[in-house]
C-alpha cells in the first residue's frame, strides 16, 4: 500500500498542475484587469434582478481597490465574452458540476472557448449571473465586509483546486499515460532523436524547436506522436496507449500503461492490456508488449511470469523514482526496438 500511494500522489502532483495549465486558470484575473478601463460602459441599475445583494453592492462600491465587474456578474458582459463565465463561476466557488445540477446549463464549451465561437443565450445569461451573484454576494456578506482583493482571486484558485481534484478521481489512468509519454519525449530528447511532433488536428507536423522544445513537451495533449530523426515514429493513442512504428510504417513495438492503484481492479486491468497485445501480436507475431503498471498483485504478478504475450513488465513506481534502474531499462528497452 506504500507503494501505491506514492504513485498516487506522485501521479496526483502532475495531474493538477497539467490541469491547471489546461484551464488557464490564471489567465482570468488578467482578462478582467483588461477590461478595466471600459467598465463605465456597464450598467448596474437592475442588479437587484441579478441576484446582486444590496450590502454586498454597496461594500465594492465603497472600496477603495475592487471594481464592480472584478466582483459581480453582469449578464451583457458574459454574453459579450462567454469565456469569462470561468472566472465569475470561481469567483463563487462553484464546478462546472454544481452550475449543471442547479440551473442546468453546460458551461465547459463556453469556458474553453477562447475564439468566442458559441453565442450565450439571453436567458442563459441571466439564470448565470443570477447564480453567481447570489453566491459572490453571500460570501461578501459572511465575511462581515471585509473580503479584499487578494482573497477575491484566492476564491479562483480555491474552486479550481476543488474541480481538479474531483476531476482527479477518475482520470489517474490517464494521467499515467502522459506521464511516460513525457518521459519518452524527454528522453528522446536527451538522445537527440526527435525531429518533429504530430498535431492531433492538422496534417502539417510541428517541427522540433530545442528553443521551444519545453513549451511543446508541456502541450503534449495537441500531439498524438512524434517523428525520429531515424525516421521511426512514437504515437499515442488508446489500444494501445503507445506504439512504436519502425521506418516502414511496421508495429515494431507496443505499450499499455496503467495507473490505476486500487487492487480490486488490477486484475481487470491487466486483462484489458492483454486484449491489447494480442491485437497487437495477431497483425504481427514478432512485435515487443511492454506493460507499465503501478499496482501489481500476487495473481497478476503470477499471470504475468507465466503468461508469454507479455515482453517485459515495468513498476511505474519504479521508473519515477530518481536513479531509478528500471527507469534506465524501460527507456533502453523502447529505444533498441526504434
Amino acid at each position: 500500500m506504500t507503494e501505491v500511494n506514492r504513485i498516487n500522489y506522485r501521479l496526483r502532483s502532475t495531474f493538477f498542475y497539467r490541469k491547471l495549465r489546461e484551464y488557464n486558470t490564471l489567465s482570468l484575473r488578467a482578462k478582467i484587469e483588461a477590461l478595466l478601463p471600459i467598465q463605465n460602459l456597464y450598467d448596474w441599475d437592475n442588479k437587484l434582478d441579478w441576484g446582486i445583494g444590496e450590502d454586498a453592492f454597496n461594500y465594492v462600491n465603497q472600496h477603495p481597490n475592487l471594481q464592480f465587474i472584478q466582483v459581480f456578474c453582469h449578464p451583457r458582459l458574459i454574453r459579450e465574452q462567454p469565456q469569462l463565465i470561468a472566472y465569475y463561476r470561481n469567483v463563487a466557488v462553484l464546478s462546472q458540476k454544481a452550475v449543471i445540477s442547479l440551473i442546468g446549463i453546460q458551461v465547459k464549451r463556453f469556458e474553453s472557448d477562447e475564439e468566442n465561437k458559441f453565442q450565450l443565450a439571453e436567458d442563459n445569461a441571466l439564470e448565470l449571473a443570477k447564480l453567481f451573484n447570489e453566491h459572490i454576494s453571500l460570501i461578501i456578506d459572511s465575511s462581515v465586509n471585509s473580503i479584499t482583493e487578494e482573497e477575491l482571486y484566492g476564491l479562483i484558485l480555491a474552486s479550481t483546486g476543488t474541480q481538479i481534484d474531483g476531476s482527479w478521481r477518475n482520470a489517474i489512468g490517464e494521467e499515467a499515460e502522459k506521464l511516460v509519454q513525457r518521459l519518452l519525449i524527454k528522453e528522446a530528447k536527451e538522445q537527440s532523436l526527435i525531429a518533429a511532433f504530430i498535431p492531433r488536428k492538422a496534417t502539417v507536423v510541428d517541427m522540433y524547436n530545442p528553443n521551444n522544445s519545453e513549451e511543446q513537451i508541456e502541450n503534449i495533449e495537441k500531439y498524438r506522436g512524434l517523428m525520429l530523426n531515424n525516421q521511426t515514429s512514437i504515437l499515442f493513442s488508446s489500444e494501445p496507449d503507445i506504439s512504436l512504428l519502425d521506418n516502414g510504417g511496421k508495429t515494431v513495438g507496443v505499450i499499455e500503461v496503467k495507473g490505476g492503484t486500487d487492487t480490486a481492479g488490477a486484475l481487470e486491468r491487466y486483462g484489458a492490456a492483454i486484449k491489447s497485445f494480442e491485437e497487437a501480436r495477431r497483425r504481427n507475431s514478432e512485435v515487443r508488449t511492454i506493460l507499465v503498471a503501478s499496482c501489481i498483485t500476487t495473481e497478476v504478478n503470477t499471470r504475468i511470469q507465466n503468461d508469454r504475450i507479455v515482453s517485459c513488465y515495468f513498476n511505474l513506481t519504479e521508473i519515477l523514482s530518481d536513479n531509478s534502474e528500471q527507469y534506465k531499462q524501460f527507456v533502453e528497452e523502447v529505444f533498441s526496438i526504434l
